[in-house]
């Protein structure tokens, strides 16, 4: 009993850890998260405009409108 104890509590320290991946090194995925925060915070702007109605003005009339 003692043994899978000790078994269940390498396997879940294992999984906890994780690893550096085969695919992707870590700088890699850290340039990775960065680029995706990037973008979601260029996005943000422009949904934050949209929400608010702050869109550039239509330029098919020569009469200013808002």
């Amino acid at each position: 009993m003692r043994a899978w104890r000790f078994i269940v509590v390498l396997i879940g320290l294992s999984l906890l850890t994780g690893c550096s991946g085969v695919v992707k090194t870590p700088g890699e995925r850290n340039n990775t998260l960065l680029r995706v925060m990037d973008m979601d915070a260029r996005q943000l702007a422009d949904d934050w405009d949209s929400f608010w109605l702050i869109d550039r003005q239509y330029r098919l009339t020569r009469w200013h409108t808002r």
